[in-house]
């Protein structure tokens, strides 16, 4: 039986080696067009979400920052305040304006019980429980929230209720 004898041609091999080279640059080449597309776009979609939360922020800091004079309503209901519980005993949140049971009930669950823990915590973080809670909880507004607070805190009733007043003005 004869086998074919393996030949090695000297003169063909400088031009197999250049066309392996070639096609090691051509695939390199594309493989660098093609990370650097998906790169690209997943830069892109970060400083799309990048922009987003700047304009949330944006959103939450006027808020804070914005003051609207009301009509004094005529007709408003006194709100019968709780004397100052003891010290860890939790306060009720819900003599704030804007804040319910259910409200409440978030609040308590994301650690805040007491009026001085109310005002401690930041806007944007209690914005951030109530977007967690859902698009129900999403329409309130808690840029007064730690006004009142303090002032729940103080026990200054005649001023948070000035102050709920000027809040719930022009709402039936």
């Amino acid at each position: 039986m004869n086998l074919p004898m393996f030949s090695l041609d000297l003169d063909s091999l400088p031009v197999a080696v250049a066309e392996i080279t070639v096609l090691l640059i051509a695939a390199a080449t594309a493989g660098w067009f093609l990370a650097k597309v998906i790169i690209r776009k997943r830069i892109d979609n970060l400083q799309e979400l990048i922009e987003e939360k700047k304009y949330e922020l944006a959103q939450i800091r006027t808020l804070t920052n914005t003051t609207v004079d009301y009509p004094i309503a005529t007709n408003a209901h006194k709100t019968v305040y709780p004397t100052i519980s003891p010290d860890h005993a939790p306060d009720d949140l819900k003599i704030i304006e804007g804040i319910g049971p259910k409200i409440e009930e978030i609040l308590n669950k994301e650690g805040i019980h007491t009026y001085e823990q109310l005002m401690e915590t930041s806007l944007l973080r209690v914005a951030g429980f109530l977007k967690k809670a859902g698009p129900r909880y999403q329409l309130h507004d808690p840029s007064t929230w730690p006004e009142q607070a303090s002032l729940a805190r103080q026990q200054k009733w005649e001023e948070l209720d000035k102050l709920k007043l000027k809040l719930t003005s022009g709402r039936s």
